[in-house]
C-alpha cells in the first residue's frame, strides 16, 4: 500500500544543503588527517618554521627599531638558533648516555624501595608484589626506551636543517606577502583578507609569547630546585619541562613527574622527595593558575574541551611535536571559521564564551 504523493515529505534544499555540507565537512577532515600522517616529514618541519618564526620576529623587530640592519639581526638569530640546537642536541645524548650506565643502580634503588613499601601493606603483598615485578622496569627495558627516545630526537635534529630552510623563506615571505594579495584579490578584498591574517598572527603571536615565557619560568625555577638537591641530570629535567610545559594540561605533569620519580629513587631521604614533590608540583600550579592567566586572559576564546580534543588529534597525528602546535592550529582554525559567514556558527561552537 503506497502514501498519498502529499503525504510523503520531500527534502527541503536547505536540509540537501546542510546534508551536503556536512558529508563534505566529514571528508574533508578524513583527508587532511590521511594528508597529515602521510607528509608528516614534508609538513612538520614547515609548521615548525612557522612557530619559530612567531618566536622570531617580534624579537627581529626590536632590534631593528633600535638601529641594526635587518638582515644581519635574521643572520644572528640563525646562528643563535643552530647553536641552541646543537648544544640541546649534546646534552641530551649525554644524558642519555650517562643514564644508561646509572640504570642499573636506579633498578637496584626502586627493586628495595618496593619491596619496603610492600612489606608495610596490611594485605595482599604477594599479589602486589607479583603485580609489580611484572612491569617494564629493568635495566634493559630501560635501556630500549631511552634509545628509542634518542632515536626519536635525532630524527628531530635531522628534521632542524630542513627546518631552518623554510624558517628562511618563511620569514622572507613576510615582506612580500601583503602586495601580493592586494594584486591578486584587488584592494578590497585584499584587505579583508589581510585583516584575517593579522587577527591570527596577534593572536597565535600573543599565545606563543605568554607560553614560551611560562616555559622558561617554569623549567628555569625547576632546574633550580632539583639543582639545589643534587637530582641527577637537573639540566635536561628543566630543558624537557620547558619543552613539555607548551602542552596545555597534560604536558607539565607528565614533564615534572619524572625528576620527581628520580628523586625518590635517587635520594636516601624520603623526605627529600616529598620536598621536591611539593615544589615542583606547586610551580606548576602557580605558573599555570595564577600567572598565566592574567598574562593570557581569555583572548585566545577556545572551549577547554576543544583543545583536549586538539590535543588528543595531533598527537595521534605528529606526537609530541603535534601536541605543541594544537593549540595554535586550533586558534587558527577558530579566527578563519569566524571570518566567514558560513562557517560563522561552528566558531561560536568552538568559542569559550560565558
Amino acid at each position: 500500500m503506497s502514501l498519498p504523493q502529499d503525504t510523503i515529505p520531500d527534502p527541503t534544499p536547505s536540509f540537501l544543503h546542510r546534508l551536503l555540507t556536512i558529508t563534505t565537512s566529514v571528508l574533508l577532515v578524513v583527508l587532511l588527517f590521511h594528508m597529515a600522517r602521510e607528509l608528516k616529514t614534508i609538513l612538520q618541519p614547515l609548521f615548525i618554521a612557522f612557530f619559530l618564526a612567531y618566536l622570531i620576529l617580534p624579537a627581529h623587530a626590536l632590534i631593528v627599531r633600535q638601529g641594526i640592519a635587518p638582515r644581519l639581526a635574521f643572520f644572528v638569530f640563525l646562528l643563535l638558533l643552530m647553536l641552541g640546537l646543537f648544544v640541546l642536541g649534546n646534552l641530551i645524548y649525554r644524558n642519555v648516555a650517562e643514564a644508561a650506565v646509572r640504570l642499573p643502580h636506579y633498578e637496584q634503588r626502586l627493586k628495595h624501595l618496593t619491596s619496603s613499601l610492600v612489606e608495610r601493606l596490611p594485605w595482599d603483598r604477594e599479589e602486589v608484589q607479583a603485580f609489580i615485578d611484572e612491569l617494564p622496569l629493568s635495566s634493559s627495558a630501560l635501556i630500549a626506551t631511552l634509545r628509542a627516545t634518542l632515536g626519536q630526537f635525532l630524527d628531530f635534529l635531522t628534521w632542524a636543517a630542513v627546518t631552518l630552510v623554510y624558517l628562511i623563506f618563511v620569514i622572507a615571505e613576510k615582506v612580500t606577502f601583503p602586495r601580493r594579495i592586494e594584486q591578486a584579490f584587488g584592494p578590497a578584498r585584499g584587505a579583508k583578507f589581510l585583516e584575517i591574517f593579522k587577527s591570527i598572527n596577534q593572536a597565535i603571536a600573543q599565545y606563543i609569547a605568554v607560553k614560551t615565557f611560562m616555559s622558561v619560568l617554569a623549567g628555569v625555577l625547576s632546574t633550580a630546585v632539583l639543582w639545589l638537591f643534587g637530582v641527577d641530570f637537573y639540566v635536561m629535567w628543566g630543558v624537557l619541562i620547558f619543552l613539555l610545559n607548551y602542552i596545555p594540561y597534560i604536558g607539565s605533569l607528565i614533564a615534572v613527574a619524572l625528576p620527581i620519580l628520580l628523586s625518590f629513587v635517587q635520594l636516601e631521604d624520603p623526605w627529600k622527595g616529598i620536598v621536591i614533590a611539593v615544589l615542583l608540583i606547586g610551580i606548576q600550579q602557580v605558573i599555570g593558575t595564577v600567572i598565566e592567566p592574567r598574562m593570557a586572559g581569555q583572548r585566545l576564546g577556545v572551549s577547554p574541551l576543544l583543545i583536549l580534543l586538539a590535543l588528543a588529534f595531533w598527537g595521534l597525528v605528529w606526537g609530541i611535536v603535534g601536541m605543541i602546535l594544537a593549540v595554535p592550529l586550533l586558534v587558527t582554525t577558530k579566527i578563519i571559521l569566524d571570518n566567514i559567514p558560513e562557517t560563522k556558527p561552528l566558531a561560536i561552537l568552538i568559542s569559550n564564551v560565558d
